[in-house]
């Protein structure tokens, strides 16, 4: 069974990012082979990437997002992309056979005519991601990273069911988990060990909903003094962020909100544990992989009943109405009022975070390729297996 992964490499460890590592890693561990290709550049892009450079258009960074060529790329192999974005290759190279795509979410595409939350930074970039969206059919099968994924795929995009599996992300758990946080790092990050800190991990998205965050923790900080809020993660949208940031003053939140763009993963596993709670008020998601991590770690989570958020969560997060700014602070001083309430939260997201993990995500993901390239691969895959 050949097969190859097209993948690209990030300077963060964006959620992304995640998938692809983690995936890598668990088919290592598992013994699977396959080879990596990655988006390349032709030359008219190369000249193009001179020429826009110092206008602040980034086309190297654009076609590794939206690739038009890969590398090394071997025709006969089951090639999987994973990201949704790559289906944009399957425009450029329609000769591909038994290709796979992970599809984390559509929900740029889906927001396209909403003002409020259309992200593409200019109309290039919305026609690429229409090539890719629209690629998605041309693909043999695809993977959702959620049952609310597929469902959208299938009404909105009109893609048969029986096209769709749904392999859940995982989350690493020797990463993630419950451990002590020392004095050193509240010293690096300058935290007070007084105060209870509320978490979130993510961009600065409009749909990640952080307006209204900062509206319900203005009046939890106000019932609740000793109370913080910490956002972790690079900035992606520099716009939102600096409406953010006005936001903060305006509200007269200046130093009780701090924002950390650049950890390493062992300190974001060190700001989950520190959290007495995690934040997640998200209006739409593919996953939701910070909920998961939260939940590994054993911080209690606050997360809305949208999209994929309830499917991720289960029984083990208080789930809120993302639109209604006194329903996520309710929430969010119940669970800082009410140690049992916590602790059993605590209790259930461990629980629950031990159902996800890449090894199985590998699994399923390698018994789909066997699957599309059909039953001569299933028989070689067998036979291998076999004492």
């Amino acid at each position: 069974m050949k097969v190859q992964l097209v993948v690209r490499r990030y300077e963060q460890m964006i959620g992304l990012a995640r998938y692809t590592l983690s995936l890598c890693q668990a088919m290592d561990e598992a013994g699977t082979a396959y080879a990596l290709a990655t988006p390349q550049y032709p030359p008219l892009i190369r000249a193009g990437h001179q020429l826009m450079r110092p206008f602040g258009l980034d086309l190297k960074t654009f076609f590794t997002n939206y690739p038009v060529s890969v590398a090394p790329l071997a025709h006969g192999a089951l090639t999987h992309l994973t990201t949704q974005q790559m289906a944009s290759l399957l425009w450029f190279k329609p000769g591909l056979h038994h290709v796979i795509v992970t599809v984390h979410d559509i929900v740029p595409f889906l927001m396209r005519s909403d003002p409020s939350q259309n992200t593409y930074r200019h109309r290039v970039e919305g026609l690429f991601d229409h090539l890719a969206i629209t690629g998605l059919r041309r693909a043999d099968m695809l993977i959702s990273v959620s049952e609310h994924t597929r469902q959208t795929l299938a009404t909105a995009l009109d893609i048969p069911a029986d096209r769709i599996r749904v392999i859940h992300e995982g989350v690493s758990h020797e990463i993630f988990h419950p451990l002590h946080v020392d004095d050193g790092f509240l010293q690096h990050y300058g935290l007070d060990p007084s105060l209870r800190y509320l978490l979130y991990v993510g961009s600065e998205n409009p749909r990640k909903n952080l307006p209204r965050l900062l509206q319900a923790f203005r009046h939890v900080h106000t019932e609740l003094p000793d109370t913080r809020l910490l956002k972790i993660g690079p900035v992606q949208h520099a716009a939102q962020a600096g409406q953010l940031s006005r936001q903060v003053h305006s509200l007269g939140l200046q130093g009780s909100v701090q924002f950390v763009e650049h950890v390493c993963d062992a300190d974001l596993a060190r700001f989950y544990n520190l959290a007495a709670l995690f934040v997640f008020p998200s209006l739409a998601e593919g996953f939701g992989l910070p909920v998961l991590e939260a939940m590994a770690c054993g911080t209690p989570v606050v997360t809305s009943h949208a999209a994929s958020l309830p499917e991720v969560a289960g029984d083990a997060a208080l789930l809120v109405d993302p639109y209604d700014v006194a329903h996520i602070a309710h929430a969010i001083m119940l669970v800082l009022s009410q140690p049992a309430l916590a602790q059993a939260l605590s209790a259930r997201g461990l629980a629950r975070a031990r159902h996800f993990t890449w090894a199985r995500t590998a699994q399923e993901t390698t018994a789909l390729y066997t699957h599309v390239l059909g039953p001569a691969a299933q028989h070689r895959t067998e036979s291998r297996l076999q004492p």
